[in-house]
């Protein structure tokens, strides 16, 4: 019981840290637009887009790490922590500067004085990005060392201060009408004092652990090996998520990009509430894998996805009934009127990502990769193929359309997984039962939102103020018709009250 409270514990600060940044960018972001412009901001889109995609050089190494950290924290053997961090360091240290030297070569490349003829500060940007991917990567270790230790209540701390800097310095930049390199220096200063930040606190949390670098052949080939097989999954999942961003340019122009990131930043907001909960599960997931204790590991995803299930079903409802009037009073009527329907869609879309949140995180903590590395490529696969189909004869719409149909083999993910993996009984039942109970919350709603609440939102406070009060009428019938698991509200009610005390 104390492992399930502590797993919510994780829970709550993992989701508050990720409730954060959206409250904040709500704020700042339709600001961070006007000031940039539609073209503009498209361009700083794309940068960020490709510091995400140069994340895939540690290939899967950092995922590797967790586990193994996780592990052998677990065992108490301080020996093997030691040699793995170090040699994490040195890899991390690579990654970083390989890296960079690739985003800044980028900058004299054919293709960026042609997408960028326009933009006389573009070299400034490449050199910029880069460094600010090699700051981030030499400090993953600190933060796999938080995180796999559990202690999201530091990660939620430090990266609630951090965040508001980062965007409130970009927010000053912006007004000030500095360009987008220089703001993308000030990002470097910034990532460059939370490393001392995450060093120092890491250093508290896992004592005699200092920042050195070293070399231990067992740990990286054993980390690499690990590594390889998750490389593939991340780099699929990277392109399922990043490729039409990556691409989008290049058939519509950097203007698309903002029609289609700003509405796409939002529905991600699905998932990202997904992972910000199901974060905790991997590391818990190898610890009780380690352990052996195979019932606790069933019960732990199989409450885990009925919970995430719901919440992220009351926030795609919420934004698929409030999408035009969100675009309207938070950005412009213009963007409203060009991104509805791929907001809606990428809701959708996000839904299913959340879903499958809890499984991924199982099956890194298990260890069984390949399963999911076959599916997770043959849905960047399919991604790409209709990405290329349907952009050019629909836009951003097909771009939408794409990424939604691409998710199909998820079912059999789930499928396969359930009945090989976790040896669970009578999983039909269980789906047919909680999606006809979502299906019927989610249709009151939906009716609630389009005839009543939707009239009564005419500027950006009433958007949040009801919007937010139709997410919890979902959570709130739900539990009025009896829906909720008895045990899963006892637990919620007693981590909430140790977690408040």
């Amino acid at each position: 019981m104390e492992s399930t409270h502590r797993t919510i514990k994780n829970s709550i600060y993992s989701f508050l840290g990720y409730g954060w940044p959206i409250l904040i960018s709500l704020v700042v972001t339709p600001l961070i637009v006007s000031g940039m412009g539609i073209k503009d901001y498209g361009i700083y889109t794309f940068f960020n887009t490709v510091i995400s995609f140069m994340g895939l050089l540690d290939f899967g190494i950092s995922t590797a790490v967790g586990k193994y950290l996780a592990e052998y924290h677990g065992r108490g053997d301080t020996e093997r922590i030691r040699s793995l961090l170090k040699t994490a360091n040195s890899i991390f240290l690579g990654v970083g500067i390989i890296g960079c030297l690739v985003i800044v070569i980028g900058a004299f490349l054919p293709f960026a004085s042609t997408i960028f003829a326009n933009y006389t500060d573009y070299k400034l940007i490449f050199i910029a990005a880069g460094i600010l991917f090699l700051i981030s990567s030499i400090s993953s270790t600190y933060t796999l060392i938080i995180n796999s230790l559990q202690r999201f209540d530091i990660s939620f701390k430090i990266g609630t201060v951090g965040l508001t800097i980062q965007q409130l310095s970009i927010l000053w930049l912006v007004l000030n009408k500095h360009s987008i390199g220089t703001i993308f220096l000030v990002q470097c200063v910034i990532a460059f004092i939370a490393i001392i930040i995450f060093q120092f606190v890491s250093r508290r949390i896992l004592p005699n652990n200092p920042y050195r670098l070293g070399w231990d052949k067992v740990e990286a080939k054993k980390s690499y090996i690990f590594g390889m097989v998750t490389f593939a999954n991340n780099m699929a999942t990277v392109s399922l998520t990043y490729l039409d961003r990556l691409i989008m340019p290049f058939f519509l122009g950097p203007s698309s990009l903002t029609y289609y990131s700003i509405p796409g930043n939002i529905a991600m907001k699905v998932p990202g509430i997904s992972n910000s909960l199901s974060a905790v599960l991997f590391p818990m997931a190898s610890s009780l894998s380690g352990s052996g204790e195979t019932e606790r590991l069933k019960t732990l995803y199989v409450r885990s996805f009925r919970l995430i299930t719901v919440l992220a079903a009351a926030v795609t409802v919420t934004t698929i009934a409030f999408s035009r009037q969100l675009l309207t009073y938070w950005i412009s009527p213009d963007l409203a009127a060009k991104a509805t329907t791929v907001m809606i869609i990428l809701a959708a879309t996000n839904f299913v990502l959340a879903l499958t949140g809890p499984l991924s995180s199982f099956l890194l903590g298990l260890g069984k990769l390949k399963f999911l590395t076959i599916l997770s490529i043959a849905m960047a696969a399919l991604n790409t193929i209709l990405l290329v189909i349907l952009m050019p004869l629909f836009g951003i719409n097909g771009a939408a359309w794409a990424y939604l149909l691409s998710l199909i083999p998820a079912i059999y993910m789930f499928y396969f997984t359930e009945k090989h993996y976790l040896k669970l009984d009578q999983r039909a039942h269980y789906y047919r039962n909680i999606f006809a109970k979502n299906l019927l919350v989610s249709a009151i709603v939906l009716v609630v939102s389009y005839f009543g609440a939707a009239h009564l939102v005419h500027n950006f406070a009433e958007v949040f103020i009801v919007g937010g009060c139709i997410g919890i009428l979902y959570l709130v019938l739900y539990w009025l018709f009896g829906f909720f698991e008895p045990e899963d509200v006892e637990s919620i009610k007693k981590t909430l009250l140790r977690f408040f005390h």
